[in-house]
């Protein structure tokens, strides 16, 4: 299939092939991580994580697509790039690579004017690989699943469950940063926080929870899950509920329809007050 001069089945080969490398590379570096710090103590990167960016591109360079990725790689102006452009987390949840060595991912998504067309997210540890194609669907199979995929399994349509009849995913920077994040925790039946917001979207478009919430994200951190979100019948937008633009960093709301709804019912009430965060309910 061809969308916009893009051959997305082709690139989609390409993009498992890259992901899955640098997933295998990150399983098993052959060395420790030698942990670093970029803009503060808490925004860890490692060997580990340029070494796999890396991986991706040069596997990515015959498509001749830029790649915009965390570590090392920049499309400039990419804010407003008109054209395709990889986007790459080599490592979403560094911080689990090196202390729980659990619950990270590689997320790669290929925009193109601001909307994700194509992407691949690895859960490595769960041994998971996820695929989508807007448009067409999003699937879940093994991670070294031989013959290009053919072991996957399309991700049904989540059951349009109400924010008080699953799981919300709101992290602790928006319980301090969103006003009304405590009223979410609060109305839904549990909250949950994974410290990878790639595999926390996910979490979303496989119904094992009904809503994300962040209050900020860099296109990396997000672009592949969203659009696995939507695909999986997700409505993903601002926590304003205005479009997202995955080019831009910003606010993450993915949910069912009824707890997209409720949980922008919640924020707006919050912001009508004029209140901040709110004290959030233990989580459960």
């Amino acid at each position: 299939m061809s969308t916009g001069g893009l051959d997305l089945d082709l690139l989609l080969g390409a993009a498992r092939e890259a992901v899955l490398a640098a997933a295998a590379f990150a399983l098993d570096p052959g060395a420790e991580p030698r942990v670093e710090t970029k803009q503060h103590a808490k925004d860890l990167v490692t060997q580990v994580d340029r070494g796999a960016e890396r991986i991706i591109a040069e596997r990515l360079a015959p498509t001749g697509i830029p790649l915009h990725g965390e570590e090392q790689h920049r499309v400039e102006g990419f804010e407003e790039h008109a054209g395709p452009a990889w986007v790459v987390d080599p490592i979403d949840g560094t911080t689990n690579y090196v202390a729980t060595h659990r619950d990270w991912a590689v997320s790669l998504a290929l925009v193109d004017g601001g909307a994700p067309v194509l992407a691949v997210l690895a859960d490595p540890v769960a041994g998971r690989l996820m695929t989508a194609i807007a448009g067409r669907g999003a699937w879940v199979g093994p991670l070294r699943s031989a013959g290009g995929g053919r072991d996957d399994e399309p991700i049904p349509i989540a059951p349009d469950l109400a924010l008080e009849q699953g799981a919300a995913i709101v992290p602790f920077s928006a319980l301090r940063g969103v006003p009304g994040a405590g009223g979410v925790v609060s109305a839904a039946l549990a909250a949950r926080a994974y410290g990878s917001a790639a595999l926390e979207i996910a979490e979303v478009a496989r119904g094992g929870a009904v809503a994300f919430l962040h209050g900020g994200l860099k296109p990396w951190d997000m672009a592949a899950a969203v659009l696995l979100a939507r695909e999986a019948g997700a409505l993903v937008t601002r926590v304003d509920g205005s479009a997202l633009d995955a080019r831009r960093a910003g606010s993450v709301l993915a949910a069912t329809p009824s707890a997209h709804a409720r949980v922008l019912e919640i924020l707006a009430r919050a912001r009508d007050a004029g209140g901040g965060a709110g004290d959030p309910t233990p989580w459960a």
